[in-house]
């Protein structure tokens, strides 16, 4: 398998920059919350002399600004079918900075909140349009591997916050929470200007009829490829959008994700993203720091920069192995893993609940919380956004992202609203036991998968518009790929000779696309 271009990686690793918003955003706060400093700001003196911010506050600080994240995602499906990929990804930038400087500047409640709010619609922005586009410009072959970046950076960006979170710890002052967030300034700074170099998708543009801007686009990404043929490849994006137009999707509204064959591309898109929440993410990563602190785990900041960093290697892992296994072995290996995680740390917070200074079972929550890390970071973690990228309709492809993002949020939202009162002395107090309800909902995510998550591995995503269309089962989708590209291929031909004389180079193409689509089934036996 040749490597792709050195510009189309680069471009779709600049991209993915906009998911460390994401990351360094959503990751900050867990330390924030376990700051001194913040609690006295925030919080409010308790009879034992300490401040402390009740879980109701906690609640409210955590989740409402998931709404901004919501809104940001529904209505970007709106602004990337309006005004393409590229001024969603300059919103989200300009969403970023105000809300920086809000909470820089907040002395109370509401000003926080807001500038959370404020934040969180450039993480909803990040979750539209930055695998959006990995997806839509990516070659077939290395699609999964481009939208994991997306994943990587998220956690990249986490890990980094929570080094920074872990040294302005220990300042006295308001600084030791401010910095953290100042720190997210830098992202629009490294954005902004690149945006007005990198092209807009090509089939973004050939969908709004922009079809001289998007040969340019093309011969942009694919700088240095002497064999690609940007006429052919104009021709096989407007046989797709065609194709469409006379299934009546040409509007490409929200209605449509919900028709005919869309219907189950728009479910499975949706329901991958519930279950990516369900697996207990945002237990780790939105309330980690004060997780440890709660089960009794001393240096609960360092653990938490450990588990950033597996967070990391885990994602790396998915790099070498979302190309070449495949998107469902890998989900259902990643649940059976996060369900061993799960139950072990149940289980050590039961013990650690009937012997509290018991050490051995402190130090197992901290081990198997790592190990579904690294379980949810390999496979769940990229996997989700791949996709959903993958999975949707070329015409309603900003919407069905947007769709499956805000529900993403949604069940993001349900999760860490709860918590607090799932975790805290002052509600339920499960503390560590809290993984057990998890489990049960990892092993129902894994039966979701069994059933009705197709595989979508090295399928060009005009070829999955086609094997949609057929109504293939879910577990028969790579037994059709050949048949359906090699109709798809002899299609064009047809149509070409009818209408216009064939461009010199076009039929090497439609050989090289049989050839390669061969090479691929070949491959796997």
């Amino acid at each position: 398998m040749a490597l792709p271009n050195l510009t189309v990686l680069f471009i779709c690793a600049f991209v993915a920059l906009g998911a460390l918003i994401f990351g360094m955003d959503g990751g900050y706060f867990s330390g924030v919350l376990a700051m001194d400093n913040f609690a006295r700001t925030f919080g409010s003196l308790q009879q034992s002399g300490e401040y402390e911010i009740s879980s109701t506050r906690q609640s409210f600080m955590t989740s409402f600004p998931y709404v901004g994240q919501f809104l940001a995602a529904i209505f970007g499906g709106f602004i990337g079918n309006l005004t393409g990929r590229r001024w969603g990804l300059f919103l989200m930038c300009i969403a970023c900075v105000m809300g920086v400087l809000m909470q820089i500047f907040a002395k109370n409640v509401a000003l926080l909140v807001a500038g959370r709010f404020f934040n969180y619609c450039a993480i909803g922005f990040a979750t539209v349009f930055v695998p959006m586009y990995q997806a839509e410009t990516a070659p077939p072959a290395f699609r999964g591997v481009m939208i994991t970046m997306y994943q990587f950076n998220v956690v990249v960006g986490s890990f980094l916050i929570s080094i920074v979170d872990n040294f302005t710890a220990k300042i006295h002052g308001s600084a030791s929470w401010k910095i953290p967030v100042g720190v997210l300034l830098c992202l629009p700074v490294l954005i902004l200007p690149g945006l007005s170099v990198i092209p807009e998708s090509p089939r973004w543009l050939v969908k709004k009829g922009k079809i001289e801007n998007a040969k340019r686009a093309l011969l942009v990404l694919h700088r240095g490829e002497e064999s690609f043929d940007v006429d052919s490849e104009i021709k096989l994006l407007m046989h797709s959008v065609h194709h469409q137009e006379e299934l009546n999707l040409a509007g490409g509204t929200y209605l449509d994700c919900f028709r005919g064959t869309n219907l189950r591309r728009t479910a499975i898109a949706c329901l991958i993203q519930v279950w990516q929440q369900f697996t207990g993410v945002s237990f780790i990563f939105n309330y980690g720091t004060v997780f440890f602190t709660r089960v009794g785990v001393s240096q609960p900041f360092t653990i938490t920069i450990i588990t950033n960093l597996v967070n990391v290697l885990g994602t790396v892992i998915s790099f070498f192995v979302v190309d070449r296994i495949g998107r469902r072995p890998l989900l259902l290996v990643g649940c059976v893993i996060m369900f061993i995680g799960h139950v072990s740390v149940g289980t050590c917070g039961v013990i650690s609940d009937h012997h509290s200074a018991n050490h051995s079972a402190q130090i197992g929550v901290v081990v198997f919380t790592l190990i579904y890390v690294l379980g949810f970071a390999s496979t769940w973690g990229p996997l989700g956004w791949v996709i959903t990228s993958e999975i949707s309709n070329n015409m309603v492809r900003e919407k069905t992202q947007g769709l499956g993002s805000a529900t993403n949020i949604l069940f993001s939202w349900v999760v860490t609203f709860s918590l607090p009162y799932l975790l805290n002395d002052d509600k339920a107090g499960l503390g560590a036991k809290v993984a057990f309800i998890y489990a049960g909902l990892t092993l129902c995510g894994l039966v979701y998968v069994w059933f009705y998550v197709p595989e979508t591995r090295g399928i060009a995503l005009e070829d999955l518009d086609a094997i949609f269309e057929q109504k293939v089962p879910t577990r028969k989708f790579n037994s059709y790929q050949l048949q359906v590209a090699l109709r798809r291929a002899g299609t064009l031909d047809d149509a070409e000779v009818k209408t216009e004389e064939e461009p010199a180079g076009a039929q090497t193409h439609t050989l090289e696309l049989k050839s390669e689509v061969m090479h691929i089934h070949g491959k796997k036996g």
